[in-house]
């Protein structure tokens, strides 16, 4: 056989191909011969936070806590009151206060504009069951209706 038409054998085989190349496989086939996974005592919020014994006393916690009241519900409802104590001494016009309530309000926006998005996206979804199972519209409205 010539150079040109020879296939070279590389000097390592994959798992998988060694029976190709003329060796055999391991009876392992393509599971990697050593596992290891870290287990993490603490938890991810979103992409930008992990919360772990290092930055908190008790991260467990934190996570039962944040399942059942997020950090925008609680920092929210600081928010609001804020706000309400501000208006309430007559400190809305504090320089220190004034991008809190602006911030407050354009988050109120946001809410509106995602409220009324989903009201559109509601809508949409009725008229379509309505044209495609009318049955099922029937039974929705008079299940509405009660």
């Amino acid at each position: 056989m010539n150079s040109i038409d020879a296939t070279p054998t590389p000097w390592w085989t994959w798992p998988w191909n060694a029976a190709a190349n003329g060796g055999s496989a391991p009876w392992f086939g393509i599971a990697p011969q050593q596992l290891t996974q870290p287990i993490n005592p603490g938890w991810n919020f979103g992409n930008l936070i992990q919360v772990t014994n290092e930055n908190s006393s008790a991260p467990m916690v934190e996570k039962e806590v944040v399942s059942a009241h997020s950090y925008g519900r609680q920092i929210g409802r600081l928010m609001d009151a804020v706000v309400a104590i501000a208006d309430k001494v007559g400190a809305a016009d504090d320089p220190r206060v004034e991008p809190l309530i602006a911030l407050a309000g354009e988050i109120e926006a946001i809410k509106q504009e995602a409220q009324q998005r989903r009201r559109t996206e509601l809508l949409d979804e009725l008229k379509a069951l309505k044209r495609s199972d009318p049955k099922a519209w029937a039974e929705l409205v008079k299940s509405v209706g009660r």
